[in-house]
């Protein structure tokens, strides 16, 4: 495929149909861009190349997807639109019929995810957040070793909590847990076809390279976070003196334990608790939470 590029995989497509805007779709044509995608992994030293299995998030046109072959990687692709599956099966038919490209219909929130080292892919906007938590919460995600996803510029932020205190909050918090955020190159609108309202900006997720506590419950760390930025410009200890919604549904937790655990929890907590949420760390949340987990009821 050497006589294609980005530019003619997306007219191709739209030559065929249009932009469905109800699916977010903005085809990303600039080269530099989908050069930065690959160099990102290749920056935390989980480069692609022949023994790489690579997911791309609906692959549409067919552009990122040309870039990513061109490492040598096999290539799986979640396509959830009828027309892009079949633009796909048309133009990279040797690399389909080698085993190098292998396609999945379906939406990428519900199908069943295949075995893969790395995921890279330009997602639609509105699936963002729900793709990050199927991501943390994937059976196999043990063996990603680099997540390159290319975002809304404002989502990338929260994420990486690299915008000062008003990015940090539920989604960068529960996402440290398990992965290590570096925000890459931007990406400006008129790199899409059509171009979006917004800026959009690369990032790279690896995994978390220092060891969590054995015994940190996540189900409650996530909760603790969420019920605490509710309200975020008001104290930690103020949050914490209310009961969180659904604080039953986490095993062994009920009101009064809640109640009992925060009483005891704030006399003796090294923890600012007396500061906005957003300007505790990642490890005060984590400590936060296992200091509350570790009270027993008499």
């Amino acid at each position: 495929m050497d006589d294609v590029d980005a530019r003619l995989l997306i007219d191709l497509l739209l030559d065929r149909r249009r932009v469905d805007r109800d699916l977010g779709q903005h085809y990303l044509h600039d080269e530099t861009a989908l050069y930065s995608a690959i160099e990102m992994c290749a920056e935390v030293n989980q480069p692609l190349g022949p023994d790489s299995r690579v997911l791309e998030i609906g692959p549409g046109p067919g552009s990122l997807t040309l870039h990513l072959l061109s490492t040598g990687a096999t290539v799986i692709g979640i396509e959830i639109e009828e027309e892009a599956i079949n633009h796909l099966n048309r133009n990279f038919t040797q690399e389909i019929e080698s085993g190098r490209l292998e396609l999945i219909e379906g939406d990428a929130l519900n199908v069943k995810w295949p075995d893969v080292t790395h995921i890279v892919a330009n997602i639609p906007y509105q699936i963002s957040s729900p793709l990050i938590d199927r991501i943390r919460n994937q059976p196999g995600a043990s063996s990603v070793t680099c997540v390159v996803l290319l975002l809304q510029q404002e989502f990338a932020h929260r994420l990486g909590m690299h915008g000062g205190p008003d990015s940090v909050g539920p989604l960068g918090l529960n996402t440290a847990l398990d992965w290590e955020v570096n925000l890459g190159p931007v990406v400006p609108p008129h790199c899409f076809v059509p171009s979006p309202r917004v800026h959009s900006q690369l990032a790279c997720l690896v995994p978390r390279k220092e060891a969590l506590p054995a015994n940190l419950n996540h189900r409650l760390h996530r909760l603790i976070v969420k019920h605490v930025f509710a309200q975020r410009r008001r104290k930690v200890r103020s949050m914490l003196r209310s009961n969180p919604k659904r604080i039953s549904r986490i095993p062994g937790w009920y009101r009064e334990r809640w109640s009992n655990a925060i009483d005891s929890v704030l006399e003796t907590t090294e923890i600012d608790v007396d500061s906005r949420p957003d300007l505790l760390s990642p490890e005060d949340w984590i400590h936060l939470t296992m200091e509350i987990e570790a009270f027993e009821p008499d």
